[in-house]
């Protein structure tokens, strides 16, 4: 259980702290959906730890020359990606991806006309570009629809058109908004749907939480000066639910105790607030830890990068 937490702890460190959204258009998603994560790529040169991302990236010579390259060849512009928002049923490989912002749309089609293998097909007035692994269509002058397959892009183009009932309301979203008030990155999944779509084994450790839940969300986001992390779990009924509490709160105390997990784990979680609440079926786990913390790991770990390659 313990290592369940740490590794909550450990993402805000590495995979979400450089990542900003805000709440995705639920009419643009599929009722069919069983997972949906959204990001906001243009917040991240807002925030106080993608402006230092970004800043270090630029102090490398090749930096600019890939930006250059992506621009050129795909038409993107990495500086200027607005928002994407992905979602599926949670079987493997298989999604569908709206992006706004930073696409040269038409340049991006000549690219892929050039393509030998590109099938073109028409969907009304949208022109649709399948391969042998994946299909996109434009949406506008800067923006596309990216799925798996052109069954999955049909599917995501009705869904945008009306001819396919969009979700009507993902309870998640607002019960993550109660511990992130404005998210940087969201992720909801239905948990029992995903998982067997997967055919995934579960460990005893997360099986202890995860089944118990028929609804998971996550979100991070920026309070203050502190990096704030948010899971909310839904659970099948009260009594449940105030079993995931105990067991979280449980988890959250040994947390706070550290006990020798590791040297760096055990610095981060001595920096690591957390919090449990539940209300009715609705359990919440909140994670925070001081921006100025993450930069100086993320920092600490550059300089250890410097210095291996300088060993070679």
């Amino acid at each position: 259980m313990k290592k369940i937490l740490a590794h909550l702890a450990l993402l805000s460190v590495t995979t979400f702290s450089c990542l900003f959204a805000s709440t995705p258009d639920q009419k643009h998603i599929s009722q069919k959906a069983n997972f949906v994560a959204h990001v906001d790529f243009q917040s991240i040169l807002n925030s106080k730890i993608g402006s230092h991302l970004m800043a270090e990236a630029h102090k490398q010579p090749k930096f600019a020359q890939q930006l250059k390259g992506l621009k050129t060849v795909f038409g993107l512009d990495i500086e200027k990606l607005g928002s994407a928002t992905a979602y599926g049923s949670g079987k493997k490989d298989e999604a569908i991806v709206i992006a706004h912002g930073g696409i040269n749309s038409l340049q991006l089609e000549g690219f892929a006309s050039l393509n030998e293998n590109a099938v073109l097909q028409e969907k009304g007035d949208k022109k649709l570009y399948a391969f042998p692994k994946g299909a996109f269509c434009t949406l506008g002058p800067d923006s596309v629809m990216v799925a798996s397959n052109k069954k999955l892009l049909d599917h995501g183009l009705d869904v945008l058109s009306g001819k396919s009932p969009s979700q009507k309301n993902n309870p998640m979203l607002s019960h993550l908004a109660v511990i992130v008030e404005k998210p940087m990155a969201i992720l909801t999944v239905q948990v029992p749907k995903v998982i067997a779509m997967q055919g995934r084994t579960i460990s005893v450790p997360e099986a202890a939480i995860i089944k118990k839940a028929d609804m998971m969300g996550f979100a991070i986001g920026e309070s203050g000066s502190s990096i704030r992390v948010g899971m909310v779990m839904r659970a099948e009924n009260d009594e449940t639910a105030e079993h995931l509490e105990n067991v979280l709160r449980g988890a959250a105390s040994l947390l706070a105790m550290g006990g020798g997990l590791d040297k760096q784990l055990d610095e981060v979680l001595d920096k690591m607030a957390t919090s449990v609440s539940r209300e009715k079926r609705i359990v919440r786990l909140q994670l925070e830890l001081d921006s100025d913390f993450i930069l100086e790991k993320f920092t600490q770990e550059m300089e250890k990068k410097k210095g291996s390659q300088l060993e070679i």
